[in-house]
């Protein structure tokens, strides 16, 4: 048994002898590059027909105002790149809508990227892309809040929404956020 020890202690003394050591480049850390990517959920709404019809009388608009809080430090300012905006949204009304996606700062100032989004009748698949590349406009960054306003467009026919018959618009909106840390 202490044999097999013996060997077993050389052949490990050989091999940690024999090793291969290269030089160490303390600098490459300076060089390094991540490229982190973040999916977030940002908006989602379900919208009936009890929504769009108070007291009788069609609304003409929907505002709901959210918190933006990707941006509220520093590290995410500063190494935020692009984001590429997804919307999906599921119109079972036979009534046209557009939809107003707003960046705001703290003031509740538009940033300018606002997206707008015009959804016809019926159309239960609709899908819109946008990206926002920061270096292109960097008041982005300001951000700290999200605004979405729903417009009911006007009939074609001069009907009005029903609200015995269930219907919905499902509306539901990511982004995808592109970071580069050296």
């Amino acid at each position: 048994m202490r044999k097999k020890q013996i060997y077993c202690l050389l052949a490990f003394v050989s091999l940690f002898l024999s090793a291969c050591i290269d030089n160490i480049d303390f600098n490459q850390a300076e060089n390094f590059e991540a490229t982190p990517v973040v999916a977030l959920s940002l908006v989602n709404a379900d919208i009936t027909q009890n929504d769009l019809v108070v007291g009788g009388a069609e609304v003409g608009s929907i505002t709901q105002t959210s918190e933006f809080t990707v941006l509220d430090n520093d590290t995410a300012r500063n190494n935020l790149e692009r984001v590429v905006l997804r919307f999906e949204i599921s119109n079972q009304f036979n009534r046209s809508f557009r939809v107003d996606f707003i960046f705001l700062d703290e003031n509740d100032v538009s940033t300018n990227n606002d997206i707008t989004l015009n959804v016809t009748a019926n159309n239960t698949n609709f899908t819109q892309e946008n990206e926002i590349v920061v270096a292109n406009n960097l008041s982005f960054l300001n951000s700290r809040k999200v605004q979405v306003v729903l417009t009911l467009l006007p009939s074609t026919d001069g009907s009005t929404i029903d609200i015995n018959v269930p219907t919905t618009l499902d509306f539901k909106s990511a982004g995808t956020f592109y970071f580069r840390v050296n």
